[in-house]
């Protein structure tokens, strides 16, 4: 890129290559990087994807609950 600045040119074609911005896996790692950035700095964003974190833990707990019934009903109808 020194070599390119010193010849009078303006360095962005050495930049696109050390960046590989024809790289798709590029693209994607800055699309997630970004989606992560406004997802950890937006308060409604933080706010929703608490409350579903929340519901998921919820159902979670409930269905743990019901599957600890029915494995509890179901010894017990062995045992008899």
């Amino acid at each position: 890129m020194l070599e390119e600045l010193a010849g009078g040119g303006n360095g962005l074609a050495s930049l696109g290559r050390m960046l590989s911005l024809d790289d798709s896996e590029f693209w994607k790692g800055a699309l997630v990087g970004a989606a992560a950035v406004l997802l950890l700095t937006n308060e409604s964003m933080q706010d929703m994807l608490f409350k579903t974190g929340a519901r998921a833990k919820e159902a979670v707990q409930s269905g743990a609950g019901k599957l600890k019934e029915t494995a509890a009903a179901a010894k017990t109808e062995a045992g008899s």
